[in-house]
């Protein structure tokens, strides 16, 4: 749990709109729900990425506009404010989206019909990706802010708006709506009393707990099998969902969502030759105006 924690708090202090970039256009996938699908006729972009890449832009645009990418790294801004902040927007423009959106079933059935193929970005072994155009778009941004970005149940409720506390009472109840989706039978998203507590084992699949609390919750574990089991098989299934959003990640960002802050003056100038003179001004600073019109 410390090198985890020792390594996000490390990107926290390094964040920037190009590092953070494409983290937010996975979530904006996974918020959603849509399950990246290629078009038959090869070249074609999918609805799916370009919504989700509409949102991650219009994020990006919002805080580009307002001058808040400029000050990234700045001295007066806390470390990890900007991720937050980002994906605080993003989760509200994809919850717009959705309402608007209410045929999100229209994927699915045209899947299924064939009429469209599977990219290579897909993960036959992720049935949790799969599963996520079946959940209400609460549980998908629980899970994707738990599972995809990692943070932990206070940033959750800082995200979504809701306490810590309550953050941690939706992802159970995400966690199974997701079992619920998977196996087609209804899983309550509370266990009968036991020496182990809910948030406790919720915790420990999610490698918050300190240390001290997470060796008497592995003691406890080894004479609770079905706890043993629930905790794994959450481990599992977000080792499977980072897994399928993976090479999604990986890929080279579009052009609109090319909001790196314009190098200083001086620097710009020494950079580039000569020649390039007005077309070089155009291509670097002012990309992200060309790209918003």
């Amino acid at each position: 749990m410390q090198e985890t924690v020792a390594k996000h708090e490390t990107a926290a202090k390094h964040e920037t709109a190009a590092s953070l970039t494409p983290a937010l256009r996975r979530c904006a996938h996974a918020l959603l729900g849509r399950w990246p699908v290629a078009e038959a006729r090869a070249g074609a972009r999918s609805r799916a990425d370009q919504d989700a890449d509409d949102l991650a832009h219009e994020a990006l645009l919002s805080f580009w506009r307002a001058g808040l990418l400029a000050r990234e790294g700045g001295a007066l801004q806390p470390p990890g404010a900007l991720r937050l902040a980002l994906l605080r927007c993003l989760t509200r423009l994809a919850r717009e989206f959705s309402r608007r959106e209410a045929d999100f079933a229209l994927f699915e059935e045209t899947e299924a019909s064939g009429g469209f193929q599977r990219d290579a970005r897909h993960s036959p072994w992720s049935p949790e990706a799969r599963a996520l155009p079946r959940l209400p778009f609460e549980s998908r941004a629980v899970l994707a802010l738990a599972t995809l970005e990692r943070l932990d149940y206070a940033d959750i409720g800082a995200v979504l708006d809701m306490t810590g506390a309550q953050a941690l009472i939706r992802l159970a109840r995400a966690r199974a709506e997701l079992a619920s989706a998977l196996t087609g039978v209804p899983q309550p998203h509370l266990r009968a009393a036991s020496s182990l507590c809910e948030a406790d084992l919720h915790g420990y699949a999610d490698d918050l707990l300190e240390p001290s609390r997470r060796a008497e919750v592995e003691a406890l574990l080894q004479r609770d099998g079905e706890a043993a089991r629930r905790a794994a098989e959450w481990r599992r299934g977000a080792e499977r969902l980072r897994g399928a959003f993976a090479a999604l990640e990986a890929e080279p960002l579009p052009a609109t969502l090319d909001f790196n802050p314009p190098a200083p003056a001086a620097r710009r100038r020494a950079a580039r030759k000569p020649w390039q003179g007005l077309f070089g001004w155009l291509s670097g600073a002012q990309r992200p105006v060309i790209a918003a019109h």
